[in-house]
């Protein structure tokens, strides 16, 4: 099956908050459970020993996603001066306030507006990207990496989703999941509870969303397919899939770096 960019709501200017952050608070829930980027982690730390880079741009950041345990791996592998950024275009201040809160001087959270294609000059160091390269569209995707290689900083992008039956029956499991996933996102609120639980609306759209971003993330033949586009002289480009031992499943990814 090829890759299909259907819509997301969340992606959407319109969607309402309660359905974003429900959906962006569900996979904060999966992480805070199945720390499905555990191996992810390792990657990040080998890529900052390669190049020394002492700041992480994390893009589409959410609500924060599996920031709190790289944060944790970060200190534990003797990379506690490493500064992590959240951003996204449509950002959760009240996520990104309690990651800062929790990690001072270690995360900050960035309240503007910043779409991960159109990065600010003045915000150079390794740029991150969690179950968020899908969203965008192949021409976008090149320009985001190319504007990495372009201001010479490391990238790396990992995915939980891919076009794959076990993922699908996964989507069709979430409005059952997220039931019991939400609480441990803690980051509950009656609107939330009510559109949820009482009238649940949000367990279907992110059932939607969760089968769009099946059918839109890159396979690893599409990135390389991405990574060829680029005019990249002296940048080391990798794809694979890496083995998430605890969530058992795949994390597919694309990391590159200035040699």
């Amino acid at each position: 099956m090829g890759r299909m960019h259907l819509f997301e709501l969340e992606d959407k200017s319109w969607c309402p908050r309660v359905i974003r952050e429900t959906t962006t608070d569900f996979l904060l829930g999966i992480y805070n459970v199945f720390n499905i980027y555990e191996p992810a982690y390792e990657k990040i730390v080998e890529i900052l020993d390669k190049t020394g880079s002492d700041t992480i741009i994390d893009c589409c950041s959410g609500s924060g996603g599996p920031i709190r345990r790289l944060r944790d791996h970060l200190d534990k592998s003797g990379k506690s001066l490493v500064v992590i950024n959240l951003t996204d275009k449509y950002p959760n201040a009240s996520a990104f306030a309690s990651l800062q809160a929790r990690y001072p001087e270690k995360i900050v959270g960035h309240d503007q507006s910043l779409d991960a294609s159109k990065l600010p000059p003045e915000m150079q160091g390794m740029r991150t990207f969690f179950s968020s390269f899908h969203h965008f569209q192949p021409d976008e995707a090149v320009n985001i990496l190319q504007d990495a290689v372009n201001n010479q900083v490391p990238i790396a992008i990992f995915e939980t989703t891919q076009r794959h039956p076990m993922d699908f029956i996964r989507a069709l499991l979430s409005p059952i999941l997220i039931l019991l996933i939400l609480p441990f996102s803690r980051r509950m609120t009656w609107k939330k509870f009510f559109f949820t639980y009482l009238v649940p609306v949000t367990p279907w759209t992110n059932c939607w969303d969760y089968i769009v971003s099946n059918l839109r993330t890159y396979s690893t033949k599409e990135m390389q397919g991405l990574i060829k586009q680029l005019h990249a002289p002296g940048y080391y480009f990798e794809t694979g899939k890496l083995w998430s031992r605890r969530a058992r499943s795949q994390v597919p990814y694309l990391i590159g770096y200035k040699l």
